[in-house]
């Protein structure tokens, strides 16, 4: 008899889309919740409000989420594949996505700046881990696998769960549209680039490299791509970077590609089943 801790909600999984998209509504309802009166209550400097109350609120909505993937049996999607360092390298080129998000040469050249305190810096880069904690768990912990279950890991398969919960995760981001109506162009350009990023990121979670590699890359991501525009000012955008964004971009997506085409899935072994836990 096997008396591990059985997870709870593998009913789940039968009626994968819906759940998913239960889910989906879920976070839709988490997202759209008020914040900043959490960060209220600990500050009173808007800018220290508004990062401490994402940074709370994530963080709270990273523990609920949490706790459905370890009942939904998806905990083994947390770690590398076999726990081994080694099942992490297919996220180092990931990496430059996220880093190449920072402005290099616009800082260096003094086109823009930092002119934030070490404090400030601080509490956003962790307001970026809180962020990055609650939709990575969210769309490759749950939405991802749950799709995969109901696409099937065949090349058509997991194409299909790749790009359906990206999608997701892309319009999830229209919701920045609320009370916001003049930045339609900027929230669309956010849905674009959002929906790429978990293209790459679910092909990671696929690859086996963990969803809490997914986490720093995202994190990183949001950290460097914000930081001037949050805690600074500046030209971000020249010839130079649109340059080699894009040169970055298509090298990493065909590495991507490659990935999702060639490698042997890593998902269907490290999730749990309703016969493993009988």
């Amino acid at each position: 008899m096997n008396t591990k801790r059985q997870p709870k909600l593998l009913y789940l999984k039968e009626t994968p889309v819906r759940s998913a998209l239960a889910l989906y509504l879920l976070i839709a309802g988490l997202v759209l919740l008020p914040t900043d009166w959490l960060g209220g209550i600990f500050a009173e400097e808007e800018l220290t409000v508004r990062l401490l109350g994402a940074a709370i609120s994530r963080a709270v909505f990273f523990a609920v989420m949490l706790f459905l993937l370890v009942e939904l049996g998806f905990k083994g999607l947390l770690l590398p594949d076999g726990g081994r360092i080694r099942a992490l390298l297919p996220a180092i080129p990931c990496l430059l996505i996220a880093v190449n998000n920072l402005p290099f040469y616009e800082l260096a050249t003094g086109k823009a700046s930092v002119t934030a305190g070490a404090g400030d810096i601080l509490l956003f880069a962790a307001q970026c881990l809180c962020v990055g904690a609650f939709e990575e768990i969210s769309f490759r912990g749950l939405i991802f696998p749950l799709l995969l279950q109901r696409t099937g890991d065949s090349p058509k398969g997991r194409t299909l769960a790749v790009l359906a919960s990206s999608a997701l995760f892309g319009l999830l981001h229209l919701c920045n549209l609320l009370g916001n109506w003049g930045a339609a162009g900027a929230v669309l350009l956010q849905v674009g680039y959002s929906f790429l990023l978990g293209c790459m990121l679910a092909v990671l979670v696929w690859s086996g490299t963990g969803v809490l590699s997914c986490i720093f890359i995202h994190a990183l991501y949001n950290f460097c791509g914000m930081l001037v525009s949050t805690l600074g000012e500046g030209l971000q955008w020249t010839t130079f970077r649109v340059v080699l964004t894009v040169i970055v971009s298509v090298l990493v997506g065909l590495y991507c590609l490659y990935l999702l085409i060639r490698t042997d899935s890593r998902v269907e072994k490290q999730v749990e089943s309703r016969s493993d836990s009988v």
